[in-house]
């Protein structure tokens, strides 16, 4: 019988070794210089009194025509505000729900004639929204059917707050029979709370919101500043006579979660791993 000599295994041994230390490196070296950053999924969430100003944010002849309203009913418009919700294109899931808080738990997000907590925007159509509410209508959550807003897309909506039947009676002694606008409620207006009397600097009862990535998860929230406003002086019972300036604005806020990258280059170092194993067992 003829017999091979094990003296070949240690070379063998030695030689995938050195093949799979090469690809150990080649792919640490991939993940230090060719690997891109961590992916996100984000959000942008923008809200204003006007859907058109959503649709043209930037024409100078659209903000001059929105602007020119009458003080009444910019006070409806403000208790009636329109979201936009983006999923930007840099994301890799579709958003399926959206949750915002009322900010000021003096109010609640109320129905519109019909029951709807949320009515899809002229600008969008073709969503099937869903609305309810958590926390006694402190918490808004809109649900985004046949499969979501997807990466690029954008849809718009208008919501509607209510005064608290507790905070009621305080409310109309103050405003009477108007409607809260959204920048004193989700926000206090230049740090001014109008409900309390007094000004203050920080942010502990202005709205937040986030969004359900499907697959991905809660992003992370993001909470309203107590935005600058130079025309402030305008809110509620305080109708702009029609001469003074009022000009439409945007509040915005945004968030994202992070989307875990493929494991390939794990994936190459087990490979190699593994064939060096095979090759010991082999030896025995």
């Amino acid at each position: 019988m003829t017999h091979v000599s094990c003296n070949i295994c240690p070379f063998v041994f030695r030689s995938v070794g050195m093949i799979a230390t090469s690809v150990a490196a080649i792919a640490f070296a991939w993940m230090a210089l060719a690997a891109p950053a961590v992916a996100q999924n984000n959000w942008t969430m923008s809200i204003s009194e006007k859907e058109m100003k959503l649709e043209n944010p930037l024409d100078m002849m659209w903000d001059k025509w929105l602007m020119w309203d009458i003080g009444y009913q910019r006070m409806m418009c403000r208790n009636m505000p329109y979201i936009e919700l983006r999923n930007e294109a840099s994301s890799s899931s579709p958003i399926t729900e959206f949750h915002l808080t009322i900010g000021d738990n003096r109010f609640n997000f109320g129905p519109f004639e019909g029951g709807s907590l949320a009515q899809l925007g002229s600008t969008t159509p073709g969503f099937s929204l869903l609305s309810s509410t958590l926390n006694g209508g402190d918490e808004i959550v809109v649900s985004i059917g046949n499969g979501g807003l997807l990466p690029g897309q954008l849809v718009r909506f208008q919501i509607n707050l209510d005064v608290d039947p507790a905070f009621a009676a305080q409310y109309a002694a103050t405003f009477g029979a108007t409607q809260p606008d959204f920048r004193t409620v989700l926000f206090d207006m230049n740090g001014h709370n109008v409900y309390d009397g007094f000004v203050h600097g920080d942010s502990a009862d202005n709205a937040h919101a986030f969004v359900t990535f499907t697959p991905g998860g809660d992003s992370s929230e993001d909470v309203f500043q107590d935005e600058a406003v130079a025309a402030g002086t305008y809110y509620n019972s305080h109708f702009r006579p029609y001469r003074d300036s009022d000009p439409v604005l945007i509040f915005q806020l945004q968030g994202a979660v992070e989307v875990p990258e493929p494991a390939t280059v794990g994936s190459l170092m087990m490979l190699g791993i593994t064939a060096m194993m095979m090759v010991r067992r082999r030896c025995r």
